[in-house]
């Protein structure tokens, strides 16, 4: 169904009601214009929080919205207003804007809860004020990206074992304390690995110290195919990715419909160019190492080869149950302080992200972070970036600004100090040996930016 607004100013706009966006159990409603510039619509999602005990943080949802030129067919990313009560969100959420865009108006927001509290957020209303729309026919649509909020605070780096882990100053293996976003010399953070040592981190390079917002869970097959569907057509032939059925990576169809077979599966076999697109339309950033890190230790002192949740121990998915479904998990059984992953011998390829987290389960079993952010040791490497090289020292942690590269290089991301940052892999993946998973393992050190490996895959912060 298809209703047209007529304004004072003599602004056409159309919209089309349909779902939009889920990133495992979220969900955004039927959405509507109810005046000039203003979109109202529902928001779900399951397994909320805003907790005032360890580790005091809350999960949200970054919001963002991309409308459609029904005369060029072109989808172009909405600004909103940076005013935070220019929009609403129905109890128990609110409405918060980070004013951390270059621009004077928001690329996004986030919805979260506004006090302590947990369960599931159901059907609550929200709405945008969307800025700067010229005169024209548009469709719009909104996108919602799970995240947790990690708090600003001290942490540690290294574990004193882990494959070319930091450490801190040039000899011995003890970890490195980060307590604040001062700048790093060599002679202070070095590795158990001269060759994998970093460089210099200036001011700028974000360490992890302060407070950022990450996705809670890896880049699913899903929403890589929601990003693909709106951008153009030469945008979008520059950052396909052929499917891998054979190692559970399934995206059928042509532009503009493409379609995910299994949309809740991580997405893999991505270039980091793949990777920083998405980010960039997204309006986020790629982390860098140090903050893969903070987010999966947290401020917790480091025990030798853990795993994201915080022990040694670990169980390696050999049953999937209602493999290829929205409730992908599996069935081995999970000894106390023990997490599971997919990893080496497991299934030949990514499972849906969050797969372990289920009702009643504890971190361990869950498979989380101190935070709460899912699959961190496992499933899909993650795609950091690297302090191996200056370039990588040059990265300042710009965040996107919703739109990427146009002809005659078209879909590229385009924020300045990414096109040359150094990828490297965290984490491990369903491809590799169990000593990748441990979150200070730094063995994939370095990569060639433009090759695609099966195993790869990444999210990002804001």
């Amino acid at each position: 169904m298809n209703v047209k607004f007529y304004t004072r100013i003599l602004v056409l706009f159309m919209l089309f009601f349909f779902k939009v966006s889920f990133a495992n159990n979220l969900s955004i409603g039927e959405v509507t214009l109810i005046n000039d510039s203003t979109l109202s619509f529902d928001v779900s999602w399951e397994n909320s929080w805003r907790t005032d005990s360890p580790p005091y943080n809350h999960d949200a949802v970054w919001l963002f919205v991309k409308k459609r030129d029904c005369g060029s067919f072109q989808w172009s990313h909405t600004d909103l207003s940076p005013v935070a009560a220019a929009h609403t969100a129905a109890a128990p959420l609110e409405i918060y804007i980070d004013g951390r865009d270059a621009s004077s108006n928001a690329k996004g927001l986030f919805v979260r809860r506004s006090a302590v509290g947990s369960g599931n957020i159901s059907n609550t209303t929200v709405t945008l004020r969307v800025r700067n729309l010229p005169a024209g026919l548009y469709d719009f649509k909104v996108f919602g990206i799970e995240m947790v909020q990690i708090p600003q605070g001290s942490f540690y780096l290294g574990d004193g074992i882990s494959t070319r882990s930091f450490r801190s100053g040039t000899a011995g293996s003890n970890p490195y304390f980060v307590s604040s976003e001062a700048a790093i010399s060599t002679s202070s953070l070095q590795s158990l690995s001269s060759t994998s040592n970093p460089v210099a981190l200036p001011l700028a390079y974000p360490k992890g110290y302060k407070e950022i917002y990450c996705m809670k869970y890896e880049l699913t097959q899903g929403q890589y195919v929601e990003f693909l569907n709106t951008i153009a057509s030469d945008q979008a032939s520059s950052r396909y990715i052929t499917p891998i059925p054979t190692q559970r990576l399934t995206i059928t169809g042509v532009w503009p419909t493409y379609s995910a077979t299994h949309p809740h599966r991580a997405m893999s076999n991505m270039l980091f160019d793949d990777l920083l697109a998405y980010l960039d339309w997204s309006a986020l950033r790629p982390m860098t190492e140090l903050e893969f890190e903070k987010i999966a230790r947290g401020p917790s002192t480091p025990v030798q080869k853990e795993y994201a949740w915080g022990t040694p121990l670990i169980v390696n998915v050999t049953t999937l149950v209602t493999d290829g479904t929205a409730t992908e998990s599996a069935s081995n059984p999970i000894a106390p302080a023990h997490g599971i992953a997919n990893y080496s011998g497991g299934p030949n390829g990514p499972m849906r992200v969050g797969f372990a987290g289920k009702p009643g389960n504890n971190r361990h079993q869950s498979g989380a972070s101190y935070y709460g952010v899912m699959d961190l040791s496992g499933n899909v490497a993650e795609s950091v970036v690297g302090t191996r090289t200056t370039a990588a020292s040059g990265f300042t942690g710009v965040l996107g600004d919703g739109e990427i590269s146009t002809t005659p290089t078209p879909g590229l991301s385009n924020v300045t100090g990414w096109s040359n940052v150094a990828r490297m892999a965290r984490g491990g993946s369903y491809a590799e040996g169990i000593a990748q998973l441990s979150i200070s393992d730094r063995t994939r050190y370095g990569y060639n930016n433009e090759s695609k490996y099966a195993y790869l895959g990444g999210r990002g912060v804001r």
